[in-house]
């Protein structure tokens, strides 16, 4: 009986390609060569060669596999690989959602709430399972090491050869998908069978698929390594040795070609660090309560500003970069000097008047917060609970809201908490707009101090200055 051994069907598969290729047009004869190998460790069984009509060398290299070396022909999945790019992918989904949400001010992180880091747990997840289930079966994630060496070197046509002995059958899902990915990357595939007579299964395509993205090796016989034929004789009884026990080197493994699966763990870590980063700006600030029904929110600070005690005043905003809200009328104003010797504040009262009752004028008087032409804005009612003296640095007055807003964002870009409030509120004869810094001060000296800080600020920004005041505010 003839023996399908790797040796035979390499045989059977150089004679079939020489009978395939005689009738290409060429200028020289016809040269075979079998166990060829690269510097690099690339091995080819056969190698077919001869000169075409423009004198450039036409190559046709052949890898065989026999029944004992079948794993070279049957996929192996890249678990790692496709667990990693589910990863990714799930990643990047949280990522873009977060960013949306982020800024469209849809949603944000709070501290002691768990939904919406639920929700996105489940997208990861089921991002994650949809992506495993429906690309798996890529070969991407279907390793088979002759396909991937091919893919290592070019030359003008690769063809594998296996026995008929290889796999279970016809259906059998390796042989399957063998012949898929030879169609896919344009290689030809001889069955052996066990009389060692070859039979086409796929012809190689005659067009690059690849590009000029596989490198031109030079190939030669593996005993010129090696001149001592003695030491080519011990090299290979250790190879057989080694072959029989199992042992095998990185260069020698038939998973030496695997993908590596740095550039989706690279890119996970960013999408992971975007999520982190804008997790950890929103939990920065304060939690943020959302109103839904502003008008009966209005009524109920309404009660509560007529039951309650002229206690302390507290500073409770939406977030830590909402800074005005609604403020009685102020009864005095300081105007700030600052000193030629000393950095200090000359400080003249100027009364005004009072309103009795604080009462809007139904539109909005308070914006914070601008971000473009998006601007978030309350009225009056905001201040009905309002108690106590306080003091704002003013960075300017206005007559009109453009004006003020172009203010404000000039002084947000460089890096300042600027917001915008109508005088109405506190003055019943004015109609002006105010752009304030930072927040209300319970201690007018802080308010100076904060004030000198502010204009020290502005001149390292280079931003010119537009009347800066401190203007004390009290019921």
């Amino acid at each position: 009986m003839i023996s399908q051994s790797e040796n035979n069907i390499k045989k059977s598969a150089l004679r079939f390609l020489k009978m395939y290729y005689k009738h290409r047009p060429r200028n020289g004869k016809t040269d075979i060569k079998v166990d060829q190998s690269t510097k690099g460790g690339i091995i080819a069984d056969g190698l077919l060669t001869f000169p075409q009509e423009d004198k450039n060398p036409f190559v046709a290299s052949v890898e065989a596999t026999s029944f004992d070396t079948r794993d070279e022909v049957k996929f192996k999945m890249q678990h790692r690989l496709l667990n990693w790019d589910s990863f990714m992918w799930g990643s990047f989904i949280v990522a873009v959602v977060v960013l949306f949400g982020h800024y469209f001010h849809l949603f944000t992180f709070q501290k002691g709430h768990i939904e919406l880091t639920a929700i996105l747990s489940i997208v990861f997840l089921t991002t994650f399972i949809s992506y495993r289930y429906f690309f798996g079966r890529r070969a991407k994630y279907r390793y088979i090491y002759a396909l991937e060496q091919f893919r290592q070197y070019h030359v003008d046509e690769q063809w594998v050869a296996i026995g008929d002995n290889v796999f279970y059958g016809v259906e059998d899902p390796s042989f399957d998908e063998l012949k898929v990915q030879c169609v896919r990357n344009g290689f030809g595939l001889l069955s052996i069978d066990k009389e060692l007579n070859p039979h086409l299964v796929i012809s190689p395509s005659r067009e690059e698929l690849f590009g000029s993205g596989r490198k031109v090796m030079s190939f030669m016989g593996v005993e010129n390594y090696a001149k001592n034929p003695t030491l080519n004789r011990a090299k290979g009884f250790w190879g057989f040795i080694k072959g029989k026990m199992g042992w095998t080197t990185p260069d020698e493994s038939v998973l030496r070609y695997r993908r590596s699966f740095y550039k989706p763990v690279f890119a996970s870590l960013v999408m992971l660090g975007l999520i982190g980063f804008v997790a950890y700006e929103d939990l920065r600030e304060k939690d943020i309560v959302y109103i839904e029904d502003e008008a009966k929110y209005n009524e109920e600070l309404s009660e509560v500003a007529k039951n309650r005690k002229n206690d302390e005043f507290h500073q409770l905003i939406d977030s830590s970069s909402i800074e005005p809200y609604k403020k009685k009328i102020p009864d005095s104003y300081i105007a700030i000097v600052e000193n030629d010797k000393r950095e200090d504040f000359v400080m003249k009262r100027a009364p005004l008047k009072k309103k009795n009752e604080l009462t809007t004028k139904g539109g909005t008087e308070i914006f914070v917060e601008s971000a473009g032409k998006n601007i978030t804005g309350y009225d009056c009612a905001r201040f009905f609970n309002f108690y106590g003296k306080k003091h704002v640095i003013q960075d300017g007055i206005f007559k009109g809201m453009g004006a003020a807003e172009r203010r404000m964002n000039l002084l947000r870009r460089s890096g300042f908490k600027a917001n915008v409030l109508w005088l109405g509120c506190f003055y019943p004869d004015s109609k002006d707009y105010i752009v304030y810094i930072e927040w209300l001060y319970d201690d007018k000296n802080e308010a100076i101090d904060e004030g000198i800080d502010y204009r020290k600020k502005l001149k390292k920004e280079g931003i010119n200055e537009s009347e800066l005041t401190v203007r004390t505010i009290e019921k």
